[in-house]
């Protein structure tokens, strides 16, 4: 991107505000006594008024009893700490809990929203967050939700569709990655005011206590801001600008580009297969094509320095 371009991608930014949340929280309990997950869904709906329950058994026996249950929380209830533990206590006086409730899952999602609710706005900044998104995860694909079919982005000649869900890393592992254009919410169409351009990260399993999570009663005080570095952005250095006036270099790198199709409209991920050695042939971290968009990750560490459960 020429420095004229960044400098108009810099101002459209600025029509946007950004906020993170807590898109959904898994929380699990363990109960004194056996009892069926079913009986704490209805318990959950009773306190709460929710009609829907995610609570899964993960020590099932016989009889279909389980200890040890994961319940998903969602919206309010995963962003207000108060609420939270004032269902749980409830819970817990129903069925008794056997130890602290921990995090057993959390996706952090951060949003931007366009001032003046412009759709070709939050689209065109969708394609930004997802031609900049620079994530170690692995099978970089598409979702259509139209066809409910993946476009894989490893294979060169791809390209991204902002209309398109980003997908970055499996269902199961330990961290994955979704960048898009949040239009709908449960299937059903958003109002305009409520459209932003999201990127989310999901965290499970060794990456909880990787970045700090454990016990459930340490979200209350969580600095959110210490997952900053896994919203992190890149974008491609300008040839010539690399090159510094030297023609060979130049076409060197422009060769380079091209036969590896290492392009942001791929992906960043493309680039994982150029400039990534040294003048000592070392591997480097990321590829020297690739420069920060430092003003991307200032907005995100600035939503999630807000974000206060």
């Amino acid at each position: 991107m020429h420095f004229q371009e960044q400098q108009a991608a810099n101002s459209a930014l600025k029509q946007f505000r950004a906020t993170a949340v807590i898109d959904w929280l898994d929380v699990e309990i363990r109960t004194e006594r056996r009892t069926q997950h079913w009986h704490i869904r209805a318990a959950l709906k009773e306190i709460t008024g929710v009609d829907r329950w995610w609570a899964g058994a993960m020590d099932v026996q016989q009889g279909s009893t389980a200890e040890t249950f994961r319940i998903r929380f969602h919206d309010e209830l995963a962003n207000n700490y108060q609420q939270l533990c004032a269902a749980l206590d409830a819970l817990a006086k129903r069925f008794p809990f056997a130890s602290e409730p921990t995090i057993a899952g959390i996706e952090i999602s951060c949003d931007f929203w366009h001032k003046q609710q412009s759709v070709e706005a939050t689209r065109a900044l969708t394609y930004r967050l997802q031609t900049s998104l620079f994530a170690p995860g692995t099978n970089h694909r598409q979702y259509n939700s139209d066809s409910s079919s993946n476009q894989f982005l490893d294979k060169p000649g791809h390209r991204i569709n902002p209309a398109y869900n980003l997908r970055i890393g499996n269902e199961l592992d330990a961290i994955s990655w979704q960048s898009y254009h949040k239009r709908t919410d449960r299937k059903q169409p958003l109002p305009l005011r409520q459209q932003r351009a999201r990127v989310e990260v999901t965290l499970r399993g060794d990456a909880l206590q990787q970045y700090g999570f454990g016990l459930l009663s340490g979200l209350q005080h969580f600095p959110f801001e210490t997952l900053a570095s896994l919203f992190t952005f890149r974008r491609p250095i300008a040839a010539a600008k690399m090159a510094k006036g030297d023609l060979f270099r130049l076409v060197a790198i422009n060769w380079i580009r091209s036969h590896e199709d290492a392009a942001a409209e791929r992906g960043i991920h493309s680039f994982s297969k150029v400039g990534q050695r040294d003048k000592k042939g070392r591997t480097r971290a990321e590829s020297s094509h690739l420069t920060a968009d430092k003003e991307l990750s200032n907005r995100v560490r600035a939503a999630l320095r807000n974000l206060h459960p």
